[in-house]
C-alpha cells in the first residue's frame, strides 16, 4: 500500500519571516526526524534544502469569484492533493493552522468522494478560532486529529462546543536551546558594557507594538514605580514610540537573530500579553536564557511556567500588579536571587521534531492495519 506524508500551508516555506511555526516547520524538514513526502504551499524564490518535495501552487484572490465560489481560493491546493491521490493510495495531510484551507479542501475531497483515502491533521498554533457551534461543526467534518500547543487549550475547546470528535496530541511549541541560553557571568557583563548597560538591572519587553501586547498598560506602570534610574533601564524591543519616557529605550524592529541578544542580556523579562496566548514563545525564549520573568496569566502560559520562572500574574490589566512585580523582582535580584535551571519543563527543538513525526507515523500504522 502506498502512503504519502503531506503538510499544506497557506503561507510559503521557507517565508523569511518570524512567525514561530514557519520556523519549527523549517527546522524539522531539514532535520533526521523528517518524515514528510510532499509539502504544498504558495510559491516562494526562496530555497530550502529538504528530501521533501514542493509542490509550490498559487491561490485565487479575486474577491467578486470569491464571493460566489468561497473555497475555491485554495482550488489549486485541491488540484495538488488530487494529483499525489493519483498515485497514492492514501494520504496523510496535515493542514497547518488555516481554517479557510482546511474547510475549502474538505469541501473538495468530500464533493469528489476522495476523503476517505485521506487523513486529516489539523495543527492548531494559537489557542482557540472561538467558532460559534455552527461553525465549529463545519471545522470538524473530516478532522481525523487536531494538535494543539497546551492542553489548556484542547480543554477550552472540548468545553466550549456542544461537540468535539477529534483524536487530540498536545505538543509544546519548542525552543531551539542551542540558541537561547544563559551567558556566564563574564559574557553577560561583556554583553552590558556594548550596550552601555553595565551597573544597570535591565527590564526586557519584546514584542509587536499591538494592543493586546500590553506595552501602554507596561509604560503606565514604569511611570508609576518611578524607580531610581540609575539602577533600571526598561529596553522595549519591536516599537518605536515618539513619546520621550525616563530610564526606557526603544529599538524599534531588529532582526529575529538580535534577539537572542536581548534576552541574554537582560535580567527580567515582561511578558504582558492581553489575550489568549497559544503558548508566549518569547516567554518561554527569555526561561531558556535565564532571565527572571513577570508573565501575564493567559491563554496557555501557566502550563509551562513555574514558581522558579519568577512572577506570573493573575490581573494583568492592573497596573498596580506590574508596579508591585517590578519592585518584588528587584528586590529578589538585588537579594542574590539565583535563577537555575528553569527551563526543563520547556521542550527542546529535536524533542518537538521526534513528537510531530509520531503522529505521523502513528497514522502511518493504523492505515496499513486497517487494510491488511
Amino acid at each position: 500500500m502506498k502512503i504519502a506524508n503531506v503538510i499544506v500551508s497557506g503561507h510559503p516555506i521557507p517565508s523569511g519571516k518570524k512567525g514561530s511555526w514557519t520556523q519549527r516547520i523549517e527546522y524539522f524538514l531539514t532535520s533526521e526526524k523528517n518524515c514528510i513526502d510532499f509539502f504544498i504551499c504558495e510559491k516562494t524564490d526562496l530555497q530550502i534544502e529538504a528530501k521533501t518535495e514542493f509542490l509550490r501552487v498559487r491561490q485565487i484572490r479575486n474577491k467578486v469569484f470569491l464571493k460566489l465560489f468561497k473555497h475555491y481560493r485554495f482550488y489549486y491546493y485541491f488540484k495538488a492533493l488530487r494529483k499525489l491521490l493519483n498515485v497514492n493510495d492514501h494520504l496523510i495531510i496535515c493542514i497547518v493552522d488555516n481554517v479557510k484551507l482546511k474547510n475549502a479542501l474538505t469541501y473538495f475531497l468530500k464533493k469528489l468522494n476522495l476523503h476517505e483515502k485521506t487523513t486529516i491533521i489539523f495543527y492548531n498554533c494559537g489557542y482557540s478560532y472561538f467558532f460559534n457551534n455552527q461553525e465549529n461543526s463545519v471545522f470538524l467534518q473530516k478532522c481525523d486529529e487536531m494538535i494543539f500547543l497546551t492542553e489548556s487549550a484542547y480543554l477550552f475547546n472540548k468545553n466550549k462546543y456542544l461537540e468535539f470528535i477529534p483524536e487530540v496530541t498536545v505538543l509544546n511549541n519548542p525552543i531551539d536551546k542551542n540558541k537561547f541560553y544563559p551567558l556566564e557571568k563574564l559574557e553577560k557583563e561583556h554583553l552590558l558594557k556594548e550596550f552601555e548597560l553595565s551597573g544597570k538591572m535591565v527590564y526586557l519587553w519584546l514584542s509587536y507594538d499591538r494592543d493586546k501586547k500590553g506595552l501602554d498598560l507596561i509604560l503606565n506602570a514604569w511611570k508609576d514605580w518611578n524607580k531610581s534610574l540609575d539602577k533600571v533601564v526598561l529596553l522595549v524591543v519591536g516599537a518605536k514610540r515618539e513619546e520621550k519616557i525616563p530610564g526606557v529605550v526603544f529599538f524599534g524592529q531588529v532582526d529575529a537573530d538580535q534577539t537572542i541578544k536581548f534576552y541574554q542580556l537582560a535580567h527580567v523579562y515582561i511578558f504582558s500579553t492581553l489575550c489568549k496566548e497559544g503558548f508566549g514563545l518569547s516567554l518561554a525564549q527569555a526561561i531558556c536564557c535565564n532571565c527572571f520573568t513577570i508573565a501575564a496569566n493567559n491563554g496557555g502560559v501557566s502550563e509551562f511556567y513555574n514558581s522558579s520562572n519568577g512572577i506570573l500574574l493573575d490581573k494583568p490589566n492592573v497596573v498596580k500588579e506590574w508596579v508591585g512585580s517590578f519592585e518584588e523582582s528587584f528586590l529578589k535580584l538585588e537579594n542574590g536571587y539565583n535563577v537555575q535551571n528553569s527551563e526543563d519543563q520547556i521542550l527542546n527543538i529535536e524533542d518537538w521534531c521526534s513528537g510531530f513525526s509520531e503522529v505521523f507515523q502513528k497514522w502511518k500504522h493504523r492505515v496499513i492495519a486497517k487494510n491488511e
